[in-house]
């Protein structure tokens, strides 16, 4: 009796030792439903902050498959940093075409096929726009999100209260990274902080000198001039590039202007950031606006701003070449075409890992080669 109570004391310890590894075992590693269900919760979708200070909740990065853009710039933004085009399903046709077409032939291959009929202006349709069947759509500001209101879709607004090329187009670079999970050890920031020295060095050796006068058109109807004043990307162009901005006595980034308003600026240059074409201007071919007065016309230096992924009149993955290019146009000779286009090809190798030929960087810097009578 004293063996077999002694044996039944052996196997009740065992079986309460069994027992309570076994609640162990299941205290660390529950069933694999409920850890799949934790996972998706916890490591899937991601809270980040957008520009405008919204918590947006997106979904796991592999599982973005539709790409929405309201906002015009972020469309070169996305061709920069993402690179892989083909989850781009929709977006605003002014991105398209205010982009160079050989250039977006190369870098977004699938643009003509890209929706654009679900805005208007830069409100959403939304039946049309669900029919895309988003996962995420890009936005710049609250006009952008009209017809979005009831849309279960993250929107991340990328809008920023800071006129400065450099500090917008950096900034809308770093949050592209972020929602698409790719690091920035290739960010927008390094490849200015490399033109920033080139034109420092530029601007160097001026110092001394008197400041040219500059004047950017925001548009040209033939009926309408408006000009691009203080505190705006245009402003901001044109001062970092050495100028002094004639309508900097203005504020705001569409004022409309007569030709006297001009006449009495009598600007040095001229840039043309949308409208009808440079070449007009120095034909005299305008109607009604004789521009044979101005300063910039008898010297010829009134410039279409280029064209690449985007118009490089406003902020977006080509900046840093954009205030190159200024500080060459503003003082050749200390800047030769030649090496500045050369810095064009490395730009695109480095940024959108493309080779482009001498007739595409051309295209970029006369987009508009061709047209002195259209």
């Amino acid at each position: 009796m004293k063996k077999a109570s002694l044996w039944l004391a052996v196997l009740l310890t065992a079986a309460l030792l069994l027992g309570g590894c076994s609640q162990g075992a299941n205290t660390d590693q529950p069933d694999k439903g409920a850890d799949s269900q934790a996972h998706q919760e916890d490591g899937g979708e991601r809270t980040i902050v957008d520009l405008a200070g919204n918590q947006v909740v997106l979904p796991p990065v592999e599982k973005i498959e539709h790409v929405v853009i309201v906002a015009p710039p972020l469309v070169s933004t996305y061709a920069s940093v993402v690179k892989d085009t083909s989850k781009l399903v929709g977006a605003t046709q002014v991105a398209l075409a205010e982009a160079n077409p050989l250039i977006l032939d190369k870098l977004i291959p699938n643009w003509q096929r890209i929706t654009t009929t679900f805005l208007t202006g830069y409100a959403s349709n939304t039946e049309e726009l669900l029919k895309l069947n988003p996962d995420l759509i890009l936005v710049y500001g609250g006009a952008q999100k009209e017809g979005l209101e009831n849309v279960k879709i993250p929107v991340v607004d990328f809008y920023i209260d800071d006129q400065v090329n450099e500090t917008w187009s950096v900034e809308i670079d770093r949050l592209m990274r972020e929602i698409f999970g790719l690091s920035g050890e290739n960010s927008l920031q390094k490849e200015w902080d490399k033109a920033n020295e080139q034109v420092a060095g530029i601007l160097a050796q001026v110092k001394d000198a008197p400041k040219q006068k500059g004047l950017m058109i925001m548009s040209n109807t033939g009926d309408k001039i408006t000009v691009r004043g203080a505190g705006t990307y245009g402003d901001d162009w044109l001062l970092k590039s050495g100028l002094e901005n004639v309508a900097g006595e203005l504020k705001g980034e569409s004022i409309e202007v007569t030709m006297e308003q001009i006449y009495t600026w009598n600007p040095d240059i001229v840039y043309v950031f949308r409208g009808l074409p440079a070449a007009q201007y120095l034909g005299d071919a305008i109607k009604g606006q004789d521009w044979s007065q101005v300063q910039a016309f008898k010297t010829g230096r009134i410039h279409d701003t280029p064209r690449g992924v985007m118009n490089w009149g406003a902020p977006c993955a080509d900046s840093p070449l954009m205030i190159q290019w200024l500080a060459g146009k503003n003082f050749p000779d200390k800047f030769s075409e030649a090496e500045y286009k050369g810095i064009i090809k490395d730009y695109y190798s480095r940024c959108y890992g493309i080779s482009l030929t001498d007739e595409q960087v051309e295209s970029i810097l006369n987009p508009n080669q061709g047209m002195a009578g259209k």
